[in-house]
């Protein structure tokens, strides 16, 4: 049977094909205006990434600990980067010595192909992480990977040369790994020490699931990653990542200025609609304790891996005060989750309009510092998660009905199929 909503499989599949023709125009477009981006005047592609060759190139050619000095790293990224000299634009490496260690060796190929292969590596990772999740609910004509690719977090990940393709694949990984592979999962767990603010919600859903060997994993992995990465850059890295971090926090987030139109998260929201800085704390704390209760009751009443992974990727985007809109491939991931649970059970039209407007906000996000705009991205993290959130509660008492009543069970099988044969 069809699927009749207007939203369904082949218009998404349409949709994707015309959204990655216009990424593609645009790289085209900026090839030619700045002459190949070889036109320093003009931030081109790769400014992120150039700070991770160039923390790469320092600790090479001199002290890892000089990655971490903002005149130091600016003189590289002027000199090799994606910045001419006498640029406004500050770009500091803000990382822990983990992620300092695993940009080492970048610097050993130029600026532009180590790009290409950061890019290449990190976005296979992601993309296979991303559409397992899907498993066998997506026929392989339908070209699941095509919406993933051209999702607009993956342009703005790409455009910007970061790591959240990285991040996000490693987090779908953990997740997908969890019953089958714990201790696997629980390696790429430990690997996002990388940036740990985007961690923290693994050891609440680990405890409430009592992975214990993944969790253990996990802590071994994390403290192995950080030992090896303290004796190759230095001891002096980890408190120089704390400045950093404080720097980040002074100037990026409680003063962002332009940058809160950039960053969906509720402190951004309150401090560009004028609001102190601790009231504005204040509210990102609150959210983020409902979002971590609201992760842990999903994780306790269903062990679908596609709510799961939804509620976690979704909720982590709610608990950190400083999330950009590259770091929405996390997002991407949380909307592959749900729908393979929408792909059994059916998709609603609410739910159908909110998984393409998720899939969209970082077109917002992106362009959002041109019109300064109300930061509504958060808002739609919370719709996201109620929505996620509901449908668990939901199908948590149809299950406690048809095992209470072996009778509706059979009705139930029936339902949920002729749902799957209707969704997008």
């Amino acid at each position: 049977m069809a699927d009749r909503h207007w939203i369904n499989a082949n218009t998404v599949r349409k949709g994707s094909k015309v959204m990655l023709a216009v990424f593609v125009l645009i790289f085209a477009l900026g090839a030619w205006v700045t002459n190949g981006f070889t036109d320093t005047r003009i931030t081109g592609p790769a400014s992120d990434f150039s700070v991770f060759w160039g923390a790469s190139h320092i600790a090479l050619h001199g002290q890892p600990l000089h990655a971490y000095d903002i005149d130091k790293i600016m003189v590289v990224i002027n000199q090799f980067g994606t910045l001419e000299a006498g640029s406004e634009r500050i770009l500091p490496w803000l990382y822990p010595p983990t992620f300092l260690l695993v940009v080492l060796p970048l610097s050993l190929l130029p600026l532009w192909p180590s790009y290409l292969l950061f890019m290449l590596a990190t976005g296979g990772l992601y993309v296979k992480a991303t559409t397992r999740l899907l498993g066998d609910k997506v026929d392989a004509h339908q070209h699941a990977w095509m919406s993933v690719v051209s999702s607009p977090a993956v342009f703005v990940t790409v455009l910007m040369g970061q790591n959240s393709m990285l991040t996000a694949g490693l987090a779908a990984t953990a997740v997908a790994w969890l019953d089958k592979r714990p201790v696997l999962a629980g390696a790429a767990i430990g690997l996002l020490a990388i940036k740990p603010q985007l961690a923290l919600l693994f050891p609440v859903v680990l405890l409430v699931t009592r992975a214990w060997k993944t969790m253990a994993s996990a802590a071994v992995t994390a403290v192995l990653f950080g030992a090896i990465s303290i004796a190759v850059c230095g001891w002096d890295t980890v408190p120089a990542f704390f400045q950093s971090a404080h720097w980040a926090e002074t100037n990026l987030v409680e003063h962002g200025g332009t940058a809160w139109y950039v960053m969906p998260t509720f402190l951004a929201a309150a401090r560009a609609a004028g609001i102190g800085i601790k009231l504005a704390y204040a509210i990102q704390g609150s959210v983020a304790v409902l979002a971590m209760l609201a992760t842990a009751a999903v994780w306790r009443r269903t062990s679908d891996t596609g709510l799961r992974v939804a509620a976690l990727a979704t909720a982590t985007l709610l608990i950190s005060p400083y999330v950009r809109a590259y770091e929405l491939t996390w997002l991407v991931v949380a909307i592959a989750g749900y729908i393979r649970h929408g792909i059994r059970f059916g998709l609603s039209s609410t739910e159908r309009g909110l998984l393409v407007a998720a899939w969209l906000l970082p077109v917002f996000e992106f362009t959002n510092p041109l019109f300064h705009l109300p930061q509504v991205g958060p808002f739609f993290l919370v719709a996201m998660m109620a929505m996620i959130v509901q449908r668990t509660f939901t199908h948590a008492r149809v299950r406690i009905a048809t095992e209470a009543k072996p009778g509706l069970a059979s009705a139930a099988s029936m339902s949920a199929g002729a749902n799957a044969r209707t969704t997008a």
